[in-house]
C-alpha cells in the first residue's frame, strides 16, 4: 500500500520488506501508477513499502536564507517516519517553479547522504517501467536470493518498432544479395 510522509509504516511483516521512496514536488500519481504496475506483478506488492514524500505547500513562500534548514529538518522528518529507503526514485519537475524546488531537495537529499536515482522517461508508462526496472535490482540487491526470485526485470531498451539489420552492401559482393535487394526495392 502507498503511504504518504505524514502516515505511520506498516508493522514489520516476517519477511524482509524493501521499502521504497518516491522524492520530488508532486510524486504521487507516479507512485500510485508504480504502485498498480507492482500489483500486477505477482509477489512484488508484498516485498515491498512504498512511500511518497512531497513537501509542503509553505515551502515556496520562503526566504532564501530559511530554506536549506526547512528542506534539512522536513527530510529528516520523512525519514524518521518511513525508515531509511533502501532506494530513493526522484520524479522531475515539470516547470521552472518546481524546479527550483527540485533543485532543494536533490541538495538537502545529498547533504543526508541518500542517494537517488531520477525517474526520467517520454511518457508515464517509460517512467513506470523505468521505476520497475530500479525496484527489481535493488530487490534483488537487498533481498535474499530465495526471496527475490518473483522479481524480474523489465525490458525497456527494446525499441517499439525495432529496426532491420544494418546492411554493409559496399562491402558485399554477393550479386544473389544484390538482385534481392534492388527487387524488393523496386516491387515497393
Amino acid at each position: 500500500m502507498l503511504r504518504l510522509q505524514d502516515n505511520k509504516p506498516p508493522p514489520a511483516p516476517s519477511r524482509r520488506v524493501v521499502r521504497i521512496a518516491f522524492w520530488g514536488v508532486d510524486p504521487i500519481s507516479l507512485a500510485e501508477a508504480v504502485q498498480n504496475h507492482c500489483e500486477a506483478q505477482e509477489g512484488w506488492c508484498e516485498r515491498l513499502a512504498m512511500h511518497a514524500h512531497l513537501p509542503r505547500p509553505d515551502f515556496t513562500s520562503l526566504a532564501d536564507e530559511q530554506t536549506s534548514t526547512v528542506w534539512n529538518d522536513w527530510l529528516a522528518h520523512a525519514l524518521q517516519s518511513s525508515g531509511k529507503p533502501h532506494l530513493s526514485l526522484l520524479v522531475p519537475a515539470g516547470d521552472a517553479a518546481q524546479q527550483v524546488h527540485e533543485l532543494r531537495l536533490r541538495s538537502a537529499l545529498s547533504q543526508a547522504g541518500i542517494g537517488f536515482q531520477v525517474l526520467y522517461g517520454a511518457s508515464l508508462r517509460d517512467r513506470v517501467l523505468n521505476a520497475a526496472n530500479a525496484i527489481a535490482l535493488c530487490a534483488r540487491a537487498e533481498l535474499p536470493s530465495a526471496e527475490n526470485a518473483c522479481f524480474t526485470l523489465v525490458d525497456t531498451t527494446q525499441p517499439l518498432h525495432p529496426r532491420m539489420r544494418s546492411w554493409n552492401c559496399d562491402k558485399c559482393s554477393d550479386p544473389d544479395c544484390e538482385h534481392r535487394l534492388f527487387t524488393s526495392l523496386v516491387a515497393n
